[in-house]
């Protein structure tokens, strides 16, 4: 028998506005001060988030997935001798910049520190319209500091934005259509490798010389692995 395709992809959006909403509070859950530095077995995760919003293992356990894996988000997994665990290593609020941080695990680099724009997540529709800086990414050293990449959005704000978000917060998920801080996403999928979630491509400061080693008349680009600049001379 066949279906109403109307009807069909209206259902599929509110199947997508429900995983969005179930992520945040998801997420919400692993920013608690109580859990913020700590570590937990996946499965105690998710029967937690199944208690606490009175939903199904089956989707506490997407939820969880939809806040892990993505560079707006600060939930990271690790995976040792076989179990899974998953948390957020380390979370900071720049109130007064319009940005957050995180602490991010690869498994070939290691923790990186993370700035992520949250006025860029407050606004976008689409992951790659979301600017970050991150240790040893683009012109970022690896040993760069809270305040090196704080630096960066910064000279991103100057350029893109004339108001500071609302609210900081971070992207509950950019998964299937699940939401970047209340937005709707379409994202094909969520390998974790952390490609196209900059304006690829996109020159956000000319000419102003406030970037932590830039000079008058350089430019800074925002591209797949982080900001870049180019010497202006």
């Amino acid at each position: 028998m066949g279906v109403d395709p109307e009807e069909l992809i209206e259902e599929v959006e509110q199947e997508q506005q429900n995983r969005g909403e179930l992520a945040k509070e998801a997420l919400q859950w692993f920013l608690d001060d109580d859990h913020v530095g700590e570590f937990y077995p996946r499965s105690e995760c998710v029967a937690s988030i199944s208690q606490d919003l009175d939903i199904s293992t089956r989707r506490a356990n997407v939820a969880v997935s939809h806040t892990e894996g993505d560079i707006v988000d600060p939930v990271q997994q690790v995976s040792v001798n076989g179990k899974k665990y998953i948390g957020v290593i380390d979370y900071k609020v720049f109130s007064e910049e319009g940005a957050y941080g995180y602490v991010d695990f690869d498994d070939r680099k290691y923790n990186r520190k993370r700035v992520v724009c949250a006025k860029c997540v407050e606004e976008a529709q689409y992951d790659e319209e979301v600017v970050h800086a991150t240790q040893g990414e683009g012109t970022s050293k690896s040993d760069a500091s809270w305040q090196d990449l704080l630096n960066k959005i910064t000279a991103h704000y100057t350029q893109e934005h004339s108001e500071p978000p609302e609210t900081i917060e971070p992207g509950a998920s950019l998964v299937d259509g699940t939401t970047i801080s209340g937005n709707t996403a379409w994202h094909s999928g969520n390998d974790g490798s952390g490609s196209g979630l900059t304006a690829d491509g996109v020159s956000v400061f000319a000419s102003q010389g406030d970037v932590s080693g830039t000079t008058e008349g350089d430019l800074v680009y925002i591209s797949g692995d982080g900001l870049y600049v180019e010497d202006g001379t």
